[in-house]
């Protein structure tokens, strides 16, 4: 029997597939490293993607639609898995994983996978039974829609890929941000009132680089519009994203030009960016707490050294215009004690701290 092994996949694939089906965890901003396992059903390969450990694991009632890895080492969500096409998956090469403690979890994890192998390939196989031949609503309404995702991952292997990768230059996610003066147990309470469920946790640190002949991505008026980043998450996943955005006439972000590269090392990305002219200038580490409810989702920020904020994002193609004033008058409806402004940009008010501190 093959091994399953561990792979990365693609985001704008992920990203293409949530279009037409919202089970599909979307992988929001390249926030969410996507780790999973690759299984094989009616000929199609499936990707089966992997949660790190959480608390709530325990309480899950034992069914096919997921796969509680033994001593609390996180989950496989077989519900949440997603037809996928080789030239999508990066395959991962644990002994190339330099944290320690990350490489020793996948590797814990990995040995209950070997050890469990047949189980997790018929539960899997069940499940989509149950929903693709049995139609059973109760699995049905937990899990992705198997077959159109089949028939939209067979499309996105042709020409829909190259007009996928081109329509996505331009990224079309409006948000609002603003500040928060309370402590977070009380911002998770606001929400979960409104109905929010946690999602997950996640840290970036993002080194900022300038041109310091051309000035290109240097603070104009110490604001920071174009930029970019040299950005880690784990150490699976880290790079360069080059972001050029447009704003309204009242300041908020309504589309965003943005290019991703994968790098192998901070460090030398870093280096190989000096060599071109680029030197940092600024490094923010922010920690986000992701909230969903039917409407939203939400990010309680805390950025080291600044404060506490609330990124509000909405899931319906609306209008920008109308988008914003609904999220705003949202916002308000917490009763959190919030800045007046809706518009924060958490980069430019860290570099304008830290420079009157020189």
């Amino acid at each position: 029997m093959e091994r399953l092994k561990f792979y990365n996949i693609d985001d704008e694939y992920i990203k293409y597939l949530y279009q037409f089906d919202k089970k599909v965890p979307y992988n929001k901003n390249n926030k969410r490293p996507y780790i999973g396992i690759v299984l094989e059903i009616k000929g199609t390969k499936y990707f089966a993607p992997m949660f790190s450990p959480k608390q709530q694991h325990s309480k899950y009632k034992a069914n096919v639609t997921h796969i509680n890895i033994d001593n609390n080492l996180g989950m496989i969500k077989l519900n949440n898995m997603i037809p996928v096409n080789e030239k999508d998956l990066r395959l991962i090469e644990f002994n190339k994983i330099q944290d320690k403690k990350y490489r020793n979890l996948l590797i814990q994890q990995n040995n209950f996978i070997q050890l469990n192998t047949e189980k997790i390939r018929d539960m899997a196989n069940k499940l989509y039974e149950f929903v693709t031949v049995d139609k059973k609503a109760f699995f049905i309404q937990l899990s992705c829609d198997f077959e159109l995702l089949e028939q939209k991952s067979k499309e996105y292997s042709g020409d829909e890929r190259e007009e996928q990768e081109s329509n996505n230059k331009f990224i079309k996610d409006v948000e609002i941000t603003c500040e928060v003066f309370e402590e977070l147990s009380i911002i998770v309470k606001s929400l979960e009132d409104k109905g929010f469920k946690y999602i997950e946790e996640f840290t970036l640190d993002d080194i900022y680089m300038k041109n310091d002949k051309t000035n290109e991505f240097a603070p104009k008026n110490g604001k920071i519009t174009d930029t970019l980043i040299i950005r880690y998450v784990n150490e699976n996943d880290k790079k360069i994203v080059c972001k050029r955005r447009k704003h309204d006439n009242k300041g908020f972000e309504v589309s965003t030009e943005k290019s991703v590269l994968k790098v192998e090392s901070v460090e030398d990305a870093e280096k190989h960016l000096n060599i071109l002219g680029y030197t940092r200038f600024l490094n923010m580490v922010d920690k986000n707490y992701m909230y969903e409810n039917s409407k939203f989702t939400a990010y309680i920020q805390e950025i080291k050294d600044l404060g506490i904020f609330l990124e509000l994002e909405a899931k319906k193609d609306q209008n920008n215009e109308q988008n914003i004033e609904k999220m705003i008058e949202f916002v308000k409806t917490l009763n959190l004690k919030i800045g007046a402004k809706f518009d924060i940009r958490k980069a430019d008010l860290l570099y304008t701290k830290q420079n009157n501190k020189k």
